[in-house]
């Protein structure tokens, strides 16, 4: 994995696991204070130095020209800038209120996207609630994104049934839910349309600037702005439909490692349920409290945590290459 951080309008690339670069990033930011705290400190001293013996003796007052001149060429090369450990970025997925469990149930379904193509699912049987919190894994093509597909109700089932409680509300990200954003509008007027009910800007406006958006992004056509602040977008206009249920599909591509955090904690602070599809096995760690394993046209419980599971996923995959020597 490749983090980077930015400061003094520098970025620097890290390379290596997360713990790696969060210490790394501290010893930098210490250095940087430390560089902070010296420039300020002889900053402090010249300042006093001019002010008292600017227009002293001709030789202080040579002494005093000199500390200016030294003065403004630090400026002008540019000072070191203090570090802010203040968090600017919190994701919030509002109060969505109660409903009785079940809140959907899965009976008995089957699905198979033709007659010709062989069956993903058989006989599913479960239940989802408020305080469900799954991250399903699996090999590519085992069918994880089209089981959200059909709790969503974008498939039906060839067979069985889906029933959800009537006044739930679902919500889903996916990794296309990009593609789908008027690009011509700002974030500001696409949000105003999609939400009506909130008439003033400046009320709009702080709600997209709590998923890091802010001034002129939120002006500026979709169009120009980053993948990364596109999905700030998404996850603005997913949260703000309120709904009971999140479906998370692949959310962590194009974003950052802060951003990611902030998505976990909000997933965390959520009072409805949440089913995610992801690689980021980091991200499962924070958010998913079961493991489900889509596989052999059925669903099956993990028992362990993610971390086991990623181990027996090596182990499965050194097994078939020693297999294949």
């Amino acid at each position: 994995m490749t983090a980077c951080w930015m400061t003094m309008q520098i970025y620097f690339y890290f390379k290596g696991n997360y713990d790696q670069y969060v210490k790394t990033r501290e010893e930098l930011e210490e250095n940087q204070m430390k560089r902070f705290n010296w420039e300020q400190d002889q900053i402090a001293h010249m300042k006093n130095y001019i002010a008292r013996f600017g227009h002293g003796s001709a030789k202080l007052a040579r002494q005093a020209q000199s500390k200016e001149k030294t003065l403004q060429k630090m400026v002008a090369s540019g000072l070191t800038e203090r570090v802010v450990n203040d968090k600017t970025l919190s994701f919030y997925f509002p109060p969505c209120g109660k409903i009785p469990p079940p809140v959907i149930m899965v009976q008995n379904v089957s699905f198979k996207y033709s007659d010709n193509t062989p069956h993903i699912y058989k006989n599913l049987e479960f239940g989802i609630d408020l305080d469900t919190r799954v991250a399903l894994v699996g090999p590519n093509g085992a069918g994880k994104s089209t089981l959200l597909k059909l709790l969503m109700g974008e498939l039906l089932p060839t067979d069985g049934m889906i029933r959800k409680h009537s006044h739930v509300k679902l919500a889903d990200i996916t990794r296309h839910l990009t593609e789908q954003l008027e690009l011509d509008l700002s974030p500001l007027e696409y949000m105003m349309k999609c939400f009506p009910e909130i008439k003033e800007k400046e009320e709009m406006r702080k709600i997209i600037g709590r998923y890091g958006l802010t001034g002129k992004q939120q002006v500026s056509p979709i169009r120009n702005l980053s993948d990364g602040q596109k999905c700030r977008v998404c996850f603005a206009w997913l949260a703000w439909q309120n709904p009971h249920m999140l479906f998370l599909d692949e959310p962590t591509n194009h974003l950052d490692i802060e951003t990611i955090d902030a998505l976990a904690e909000a997933v965390n602070e959520f009072e409805g349920g949440m089913m995610l599809v992801s690689h980021d096995f980091r991200l499962i760690q924070q958010v998913a409290q079961e493991i489900w394993v889509c596989e052999n046209q059925t669903i099956t419980k993990w028992n362990r945590d993610i971390l086991a599971y990623k181990e027996h996923l090596k182990s499965k995959i050194e097994k078939q290459q020693a297999h294949d020597i």
